[in-house]
């Protein structure tokens, strides 16, 4: 017989991964240029094709390499941190941990967990993917201020 907090909690873990997956379809953060004789020369369609060009460089680069791992690490830990809450949560409500749907609800969690990390870093979510993006337009002759 299923206990009523395990099938709860199952639940929950696959609305949260959905909720995750769906943060995947947010825009892609851009680069704010200062408007610095370069960009002015330039123009905003032609500093926007120097950033997508940026963009396309870090993502092949080491850079890419690096947020799939970062995203890996954090799947990991992020379902071994939902797998210990339910059997906690299970044990403190005074029922047996399910520990199937436990496991089930934790992996769902990992998996949807790992694909919004890798979108989100591969998209301009990683610090480390920014900061390359931002020397590559520099070294074009652009000031970036910020990111929206």
């Amino acid at each position: 017989m299923k206990h009523p907090a395990s099938s709860s909690f199952a639940a929950i873990a696959l609305g949260f991964s959905a909720a995750l997956l769906s943060g995947c379809a947010t825009p892609v953060a851009k680069p704010a240029f200062y408007p610095n004789a370069h960009y002015q020369r330039m123009g905003p369609a032609q500093a926007q094709a120097d950033a997508q060009g940026c963009s396309d460089m870090a993502r092949q680069s080491e850079v890419g390499a690096v947020n799939k791992i970062d995203a890996g690490r954090a799947a990991a830990a992020g379902a071994a941190g939902v797998g210990t809450a339910g059997v906690v949560g299970s044990l403190l409500s005074g029922q047996k941990p399910d520990l199937k749907s436990i496991a089930a609800g934790a992996a769902a969690i990992g998996a949807g967990g790992a694909a919004a990390t890798a979108a989100g870093q591969s998209v301009g979510g990683s610090g480390l993917y920014r900061q390359f993006v931002q020397q590559c337009l520099a070294e074009r002759g652009y000031q970036v201020i910020g990111w929206h």
